[in-house]
């Protein structure tokens, strides 16, 4: 499924860049936006819960071992997948440039 994130900045960073211009402060801010998004929705979250789920495990094994009483399991958030970013960065692209053009 693509990332709705990336999509939403995607379409506000193409937005702004056709009605204000690629050299308009505004639109760098748009982009760095847009870049910090992406970041987040692949880098950060998918390690996260890459991290959660392996925590999990090691939780579940030491309470197999009698060396926990009870363990809480960590919610795992998967993040996005490189591809799912970038089909909806390409989504929001295209919905932006509809926007303007339409």
């Amino acid at each position: 499924m693509p990332s709705s994130h990336s999509s939403i900045t995607a379409c506000l960073c193409t937005t702004i860049g056709y009605r204000s211009g690629i050299d308009s402060d505004v639109f760098i801010l748009a982009c760095v936006f847009y870049l910090v998004t992406i970041r987040d929705a692949v880098g950060v979250r998918r390690a996260n819960g890459m991290q959660a789920r392996r925590l999990n495990e090691i939780g579940e094994l030491l309470k197999e071992k009698g060396m926990l009483e009870n363990y809480k399991k960590l919610k795992e958030v998967n993040g996005h997948s490189p591809m799912e970013a970038f089909v909806g960065s390409l989504l929001g692209f295209f919905i932006g440039i509809a926007f303007c053009v339409l």
